[in-house]
């Protein structure tokens, strides 16, 4: 492998192109709440917008940067999103090869990436939300210095992340969780709960600071105010779960074929575990499911990538076959250059191709082993 960063620079740009961008000037996308708060924002810098929602206004990092260039808000924001772009695919090519992948693995994982509609299509196109980009750049490098016991990176990207978007937060317990529990340093938990103080002080001082909805009140019970389950009652609409397996079509239900790898690697990584929940949990918060769950990719893809080691998936042939079933699932009926008739059109697509992915590896393993025992992995 002579230069993989240049081919996943080549690949990311070439991806973005093919995804396009949101058009914001036009319906359905010009009503768009973050689009309008985000843009407010960004307009008021280096001040304040006082009316935009308490959902948006303590994320001022990405906003302030691109009020503050020399160009156009939507440029500023459209900047952002393709030096963020070409940055993440690169991120994770390197988490992965520190978490003890092979260099030509983890450049095939991270290529799939970028095929994904939800793991970077998606935040490619709509470049409004480009803080989703730098939250997707900041786990695994959170994760890489967690693994170097970098207390001084960690604290660092945490802050960072607060004032981009609060849900970095999360990292938090499992970080604790890995030097406590599965550990047992103390001396290593007290470092991570001191190197976490910036970011609680800068997260608690942004919502003293800053007003919003015109309020006359502030303070972090009132930026809170709107933390809840979502109304729509996301637990009990099966649609919810439709979008959770959604969030990595076609590759969401490989784990499953390799059960006992998973079920193993989960035990090894109790941290990871503990990660992906948090943020499955957090997708009932809000409406954007895909979005919510996208974060724990470095997770899902780490895992991936242990299953194709031990299971060889290296051929050539192999490699482009799923890589065409992925590209084959990114189509949607409203978003991307290029759309489907409807909605049905999509759901159809996903569901051949993550259905002919599943059995593609259901029967590679049973080649491999000759045993149809979920339990009994390679």
């Amino acid at each position: 492998m002579k230069n993989p960063y240049l081919i996943l620079i080549v690949i990311s740009a070439s991806m973005m192109f093919f995804y396009g961008k949101i058009d914001i000037e036009n319906a359905p996308f010009n009503e768009i709440p973050d689009i309008q708060n985000y843009r407010q924002m960004a307009i008021a810098s280096p001040g304040f917008d006082t009316t935009v929602s308490r959902n948006f206004g303590y994320r001022i990092l990405l906003p302030y940067m691109a009020g503050l260039m020399p160009f156009s808000i939507d440029t500023g924001f459209h900047i952002m999103t393709i030096v963020m772009s070409l940055s993440v695919p690169l991120i994770l090519f390197i988490f992965l090869r520190a978490y003890g992948l092979k260099d030509d693995t983890s450049l095939y994982l991270s290529i799939l990436f970028i095929a994904g509609r939800h793991t970077f299509g998606f935040p490619a196109w709509y470049f409004y939300d480009v803080h989703d980009l730098l939250t997707h750049a900041i786990i695994p490098l959170f994760f890489l210095a967690l693994k170097k016991n970098d207390f001084i990176i960690m604290s660092i990207l945490l802050t960072v992340g607060v004032m981009n978007r609060e849900t970095v937060l999360f990292l938090v317990p499992p970080a604790l969780f890995y030097y406590l529990i599965m550990l047992k340093d103390m001396q290593k938990g007290i470092r991570m709960i001191m190197s976490v103080l910036p970011a609680v002080i800068m997260f608690v001082a942004l919502r003293f600071l800053i007003v919003t909805e015109s309020g006359a009140d502030s303070g972090l019970a009132y930026s809170l105010g709107k933390v809840r389950f979502n109304d729509s009652n996301k637990i009990l609409d099966p649609v919810t779960y439709y979008r959770m397996i959604d969030t990595f079509i076609p590759l969401t239900l490989i784990p499953l074929v390799f059960f006992k790898t998973t079920i193993n690697f989960l035990k090894y990584n109790t941290h990871f575990l503990l990660f992906v929940v948090i943020y499955v949990l957090s997708s009932f918060l809000a409406g954007d499911t895909q979005r919510l769950i996208v974060p724990v990719f470095p997770v899902f893809f780490l895992l991936l990538g242990q299953i194709f080691e031990k299971i060889s998936f290296k051929r050539t042939d192999q490699k482009i076959i799923l890589f065409t079933a992925c590209i084959l699932s990114i189509p949607n009926h409203l978003i991307f250059r290029f759309t489907l008739p409807n909605r049905d059109w999509k759901v159809i697509l996903s569901f051949f191709t993550m259905t002919f992915v599943t059995a593609y590896f259901y029967k590679l393993k049973k080649e491999r082993t000759g045993v149809l025992d979920s339990n009994s992995d390679i």
